[in-house]
């Protein structure tokens, strides 16, 4: 059944999906979590209620651009898993 129905629009991207690619998210996702480390050691030589808060926001970005890539790979597999293997590829 591969009808083409005039008035539906193409899907948008998941409100989750911070990143276009997974290498993006993975990328994104570290250069945060370096970020928030480097608060949390700031953090502890002059411990203010900001600094650690500034460290677990950008914890909780760097986490979220993770999780995004992750769910992209995820997403990528289960596509190529369905569409079948590559007839160019022989199992001899």
């Amino acid at each position: 059944m591969n009808a083409k129905i005039s008035y539906m629009k193409p899907a948008k991207n998941p409100w989750w999906q911070t990143a276009e690619t997974p290498k993006q998210g993975l990328i994104r996702g570290g250069v945060w979590l370096l970020l928030a480390v480097g608060w949390v050691f700031v953090a502890l030589g002059n411990p203010t209620s900001w600094r650690w808060a500034f460290a677990a926001l950008w914890a909780v970005v760097g986490v979220g651009y993770l999780v995004s890539a992750m769910l992209l790979r995820r997403r990528q597999r289960a596509t190529q898993d369905e569409a079948g293997p590559d007839p160019a590829v022989r199992a001899d």
